[in-house]
């Protein structure tokens, strides 16, 4: 609901492609800078204990944003400090949830439940995205705003009174520097996982540019307003819980190298029909594939990445994940409203569906260690 209703804000206060952009781009820029540094801090201090802090601090930003909308004094430069301020936070969360989940579940369920941990956080996307639309036409975005605050509650108390399948192990005590050195050069030295975060990485800088341009399509080609914008992000919410929930289907069949390469070209092809779309029911039922596709590919790259990675170094490992798509994401933002604002939107999006789709395809057909990755080998 607050992305929704911040998006929309940010588009009427400025009507500029590349301003509606610029709060995602704060969000993600700190993820770029310091999502190293927040790995190295995920392994060495307790997990579970770090996530409490790191949520207490978001439902803050948000009740900042509530007070702030509620009495009329918000300015975008309110919205990109705060943006700003949960990227910093978000650089030590992602990491920590990330690598809190093996912690959770036994091995050989651990890419069940990276899809099920997709398929929660995309199926709030169906209701979240319609209501905080609908909210903000019917009383404006602080509504949105407020009822993001309060639902922190909801995840602060199972923080706490979480158990453990294993407990996190302790390691010896060494430099940040070395810490750091020892993830980069397990990550460089291993090709399959090196190969997926690339991966990520291309996603992460063109296949969320349709997002960030979403009130851009729904305004200026289907004509349309707060409430359509909120039914097209819940149409991309259908599409990522049905994306998550056939990777839980198919994650003991193997074959994930032929999967994650499938949906990687899925996505590039689903983003060039969005951009072609010029009818809101047409651009729903594309959204579906996207949503899908790319939840699809990040549940699967997850996974991957979650069974190599030895645990004593899952933390930083994870921290290189949150780097190739959160720290991917001030490009992202940049390059779609610098392009929304030159070219139009619609031919923003299309080039970042032929950025998604050219290297992937050609991957595909040059990378055979990674088409013929099988899980469990």
């Amino acid at each position: 609901m607050q992305q929704t209703a911040q998006t929309y804000l940010v588009w009427e206060l400025t009507r500029s492609p590349l301003q509606t952009a610029l709060p995602m781009f704060f969000f993600t820029l700190p993820s770029t800078l310091f999502a190293l540094l927040g790995g190295v801090i995920v392994d060495r201090v307790d997990r579970r204990r770090l996530l409490l802090v790191t949520q207490s601090l978001f439902a803050a930003q948000a009740a900042v944003l509530t007070v702030l909308t509620w009495l009329d004094l918000v300015r975008v430069g309110h919205i990109n400090a705060l943006a700003f301020a949960s990227g910093l936070v978000m650089a030590v969360d992602a990491p920590a949830r990330q690598s809190l989940v093996p912690d959770l579940v036994d091995r050989e369920d651990l890419t069940n439940a990276i899809a099920l941990n997709s398929l929660v956080f995309n199926a709030s996307r169906i209701v979240g995205p319609p209501i905080g639309g609908l909210l903000y036409a019917a009383a404006g975005p602080e509504l949105a705003f407020l009822f993001n605050t309060l639902s922190f509650a909801a995840i602060l108390y199972p923080l706490a009174v979480l158990s453990l399948v294993r407990d996190q192990e302790g390691r010896p005590a060494t430099t940040m520097w070395a810490d750091l050195r020892e993830g980069l050069t397990y990550v460089w030295t291993h090709p399959v996982v090196r190969t997926v975060l690339l991966l990520v990485a291309l996603i992460g800088t063109f296949g969320f540019s349709y997002l960030v341009l979403m009130p851009v399509m729904t305004t200026e080609v289907f004509h349309g307003g707060p409430a359509q914008n909120g039914y097209l992000f819940g149409a991309v919410g259908v599409g990522a819980t049905t994306g998550a929930l056939l990777v839980a289907a198919s994650a003991r069949s193997g074959r994930a190298g032929r999967r994650l390469l499938g949906l990687g070209v899925l996505t590039g092809g689903s983003l060039l029909a969005f951009a072609a779309s010029r009818s809101l029911p047409l651009a729903a039922a594309i959204l579906l594939v996207v949503g899908g596709s790319i939840i699809g590919f990040l549940a699967t790259a997850n996974a991957t990445i979650q069974e190599l990675v030895p645990d004593a170094l899952r933390g930083r490992v994870m921290s290189l994940y949150s780097l190739a798509l959160l720290g991917s994401g001030p490009a992202n933002s940049l390059l779609a409203g610098a392009l929304g604002s030159a070219i139009g939107a619609p031919g923003a999006i299309a080039i970042a569906g032929l950025m998604t789709l050219l290297p992937i395809g050609m991957l595909s057909i040059r990378r055979r260690s990674l088409v013929a990755f099988e899980q469990g080998v």
